[in-house]
């Protein structure tokens, strides 16, 4: 029995080493794809739609800060503004989630023209700003350092403001109830001061809800489980945090300058940006994150029905701004019809430089890809 296991483990080590004979190296040419969908600058581009979807699902173990930084990292992508589209799926139905997003949409006014005008990369504040290297090199304009030192500052506030949401929204809800309570309260006294017998003064009990900053309760989850809100037991929600952009570049004002940036030539719209937290009910499988994944191509087929998907998780961002372009060099060549999904492996950041744990996925990347690839190629050109 163990020379046959010998004798297959020979053969398969054969087989997986075959391939390697005839590797293939494959490189983009943006310019090429420039010139077929972006022929002149000032008129719409041709490049098909894109909707990326993101997924999360608890906010105590996925954190809200490190999603926030991968939506950001989508919408500055070097990508046409209308043809971008990105659709968060919070499977936990948190407050916290959506105040989040909230935030993150309203610091991407500054973030994304700042990546743009001066060629940010990676496009993940939090990635950025944690570089251990010259933030100067490569950059010619005079008002970088100053650009880059107050959007830094406005990002220091940012994630305080995402940190201290838990307490926030914790202390924002004590109010709203303890105010529900005494309205409650009063209205018993009224109706005792008023003849009323059957009226019994008593503790009041309410119901201790989620509040959202507009004085309604919040939808989705509470942080004390109620009926029809809980994680496996609310209502949906879909809100579009940022509207769609328009086809045609709108560029920053003099008199609209954020914290003294000057956008003036740069384009300051922004992708469409919507929050989805499917309904969920008891008794009814939701099939987790595939679940999530049909909720999202049912609401983008209405709202944006880009052609092309790319579905990342909340601690996955973009690192490479043209990586959306290079896919579509792919996508959209004479092969590309062939293609209708892909599925691709992480690399991790912080990895020691021994790689004990093989986290680089070098083997697989550069020898089992490119072999495979090598062999496709070969079997095309045999039949």
């Amino acid at each position: 029995m163990s020379v046959v296991c010998e004798i297959w483990f020979a053969f398969s080590w054969i087989l997986d080493q075959l391939p390697k004979l005839h590797p293939i190296n494959r490189s983009t040419d943006l310019s090429a794809l420039r010139d077929q969908f972006d022929p002149s600058p000032t008129s719409p581009s041709d490049l098909p739609s894109v909707d990326v979807f993101v997924s999360t699902a608890d906010p105590d173990k996925e954190p809200p800060l490190v999603t926030a930084n991968t939506i950001l990292s989508i919408l500055a992508a070097d990508y046409p503004v209308d043809k971008l589209s990105c659709y968060l799926s919070d499977d936990g139905g948190s407050l916290l989630t959506f105040e989040a997003m909230a935030e993150a949409a309203a610091f991407a006014a500054l973030w994304v023209p700042f990546c743009r005008k001066h060629d940010i990369e990676p496009r993940n504040p939090e990635s950025y700003f944690g570089l251990r290297r010259d933030p100067t090199k490569n950059k010619r304009r005079q008002d970088f350092v100053r650009d880059r030192r107050r959007v830094k500052r406005e990002y220091d506030e940012f994630k305080v403001r995402v940190n201290g949401l838990p307490d926030a929204i914790r202390r924002r809800s004590d109010a709203f109830n303890a105010r529900e309570e005494m309205k409650q309260m009063r209205r018993m006294k009224e109706a005792a001061a008023a003849g009323d017998q059957d009226v019994m003064i008593e503790v009041v009990k309410v119901k201790k809800a989620t509040w959202m900053a507009d004085g309604t309760h919040w939808p989705g989850t509470w942080a004390l489980t109620a009926p029809e809100h809980g994680k496996g037991d609310h209502a949906s929600i879909l809100q579009v945090m940022l509207k769609p952009a328009m086809a045609e570049a709108i560029y920053g004002r003099e008199s609209e300058q954020q914290l003294g940036i000057d956008f003036t030539e740069v384009d300051v719209r922004l992708p469409m940006l919507v929050y989805v937290s499917r309904e969920k009910r008891p008794g009814y499988d939701h099939n987790k994150k595939a679940g999530a994944m049909n909720a999202l191509v049912r609401a983008s087929a209405v709202m944006s029905n880009g052609p092309f998907i790319l579905n990342l998780d909340c601690d996955h961002y973009i690192y490479n701004a043209v990586a959306i372009r290079e896919a579509m060099c792919f996508l959209v060549d004479h092969g590309g019809e062939d293609i209708c999904f892909i599925q691709f492996p992480q690399r991790f950041e912080g990895i020691d430089p021994n790689d004990r744990y093989a986290n680089n996925n070098t083997v697989f990347f550069d020898g089992n890809m490119r072999a495979l690839d090598g062999l496709q190629v070969s079997r095309k050109k045999t039949y």
